[in-house]
């Protein structure tokens, strides 16, 4: 069945994912006053106003785009619940992969313009809620599987 609380929780990954794709996750305040956004798809600088992109990350924008898709993907396979177990899996790995990229970008960009003051916004906690709601789809999606195969061995 579709109507199952794991298809809910998968898709609450894919909305926290599409909004984790379009928002700035960390800011960093450089020694020279500059200042540093940092997105999924890039760095920015911020001066006088305007935007200028230092660096693409190029890897962490295509992990977000793909564990959000891949969670949408999956609601469809609920008559596959073997395969919809595995799937959870890869993209609770692919959410670690996010997780550590992200961290990499931040310290990065802290270490190159030798920051004054940077701090992680509330953006960055998308990846860890959605790594708890794979996990509680995960333990859903494994219930219904030792359910319908204790059926099984009624008949």
């Amino acid at each position: 069945m579709i109507q199952r609380v794991q298809s809910i929780y998968l898709l609450l990954v894919t909305i926290l994912m599409s909004l984790f794709l379009f928002s700035s996750y960390a800011f960093v305040t450089a020694a020279d006053s500059r200042q540093l956004m940092l997105h999924t798809y890039a760095v920015k600088i911020i001066e006088n106003g305007s935007y200028e992109i230092v660096t693409k990350t190029l890897p962490l924008l295509i992990l977000v785009f793909l564990t959000g898709i891949v969670s949408f993907i999956n609601i469809f396979f609920f008559n596959k619940r073997v395969l919809q177990i595995r799937i959870c899996f890869i993209t609770v790995i692919m959410i670690f992969a996010q997780l550590v990229l992200a961290f990499f970008y931040y310290t990065s960009a802290r270490n190159e313009y030798q920051a004054i003051h940077s701090v992680l916004r509330l953006p960055m906690i998308m990846p860890i809620v959605s790594l708890v709601m794979l996990i509680m789809a995960y333990k859903g999606i494994k219930h219904d599987e030792t359910l319908v195969n204790s059926y099984n061995r009624i008949r």
